[in-house]
């Protein structure tokens, strides 16, 4: 079997850990810098490239409840 090194599995946990929402930014970047010897900068430019799936514009909520209500009142 393959040797992984802990510090990539730590980074993976973290990295889904936070796209998930489970971490703020802060508390991503505080363990991907602790997990990786990163300074704060990189680890924070690293996690920011990151698009997070528990995220929703308000602007595309409100065009959706608008849509519903235009719905209802068409009925």
């Amino acid at each position: 079997m393959a040797n992984i090194k802990p510090e990539i599995v730590d980074t993976i946990d973290i990295m889904l850990n936070y796209k998930k929402g489970w971490l703020t930014l802060d508390q991503a970047i505080e363990k991907m810098r602790r997990a990786t010897g990163l300074n704060e900068s990189v680890a924070k430019t690293f996690i920011m490239g990151m698009s997070r799936d528990n995220v929703i514009s308000l602007q595309a909520k409100r065009d959706v409840l608008n849509k519903q209500k235009e719905s209802a009142d068409d009925s």
